[in-house]
């Protein structure tokens, strides 16, 4: 009897133990075919996105780039408008036409009578700090070619300002250049960051130009 009862407990365990292996065996093939656990992984977002561009360092040298171009060209063009004042201007004398302050500067006009006999209405650059009197006569200087503009004999002024203006495109872009070039991969992986969907500051947010190294 006691033996029967073995011979039975031990065939339901091993039965039970069948059972058990089979489901383990299931559930793995079915573990197998679900996706894995965690976060979904997205596609990575477009660079032609503003998101991106707006982040990456290319697009602030772009930028920057231009605006240094634009003051260097009007720059180096007043230089050359002097340059062929000098070889080939004409000096005259003018008549005042009109005088005036602005808020924004002085607005001068002159009538001159070129040497063919046109009579033509000039802008006066740089006019003097004592405005004459409408009707007044003064020497200017003006191109042939470009008779709507009349100078100051003498003006250095223009010159002076053309410098100034390449100055002030040239030393800025050298120095955000320095700068940019110092901290290109930092601003890069911002911009990758954002792209690849990982956690990035808001666009806006200041942000410290030189971070420090965590010790």
């Amino acid at each position: 009897m006691a033996r029967r009862k073995r011979r039975r407990w031990r065939q339901e365990l091993a039965a039970t133990t069948r059972r058990t292996l089979t489901t383990r065996r299931e559930l793995r093939s079915v573990n197998r075919r679900l996706p894995p656990r965690g976060p979904v992984q997205r596609e990575p977002r477009s660079r032609w996105r503003p998101g991106y561009w707006l982040r990456h360092p290319v697009f602030a040298a772009l930028l920057f780039g231009c605006g240094v171009l634009i003051l260097v060209s009007c720059g180096v063009g007043g230089l050359v408008d002097q340059k062929h004042l000098r070889e080939r201007g004409e000096s005259t004398i003018a008549v005042v036409e009109v005088a005036r302050q602005q808020r924004r500067g002085v607005w001068m006009t002159v009538r001159i009578t070129t040497p063919r006999g046109e009579v033509v209405s000039a802008r006066v650059i740089h006019p003097p700090g004592d405005l004459p009197a409408p009707g007044d006569r003064l020497t200017v200087v003006y191109d042939p070619e470009e008779p709507e503009y009349a100078y100051l004999p003498g003006d250095g002024q223009a010159a002076g300002s053309a410098v100034l203006i390449i100055a002030l495109g040239v030393v800025p872009g050298v120095l955000y250049g320095w700068y940019l070039r110092r901290t290109w991969w930092r601003w890069r992986d911002q911009a990758e960051n954002w792209r690849h969907r990982r956690p990035v500051r808001r666009l806006g947010v200041r942000q410290d130009p030189w971070p420090r190294r965590r010790a």
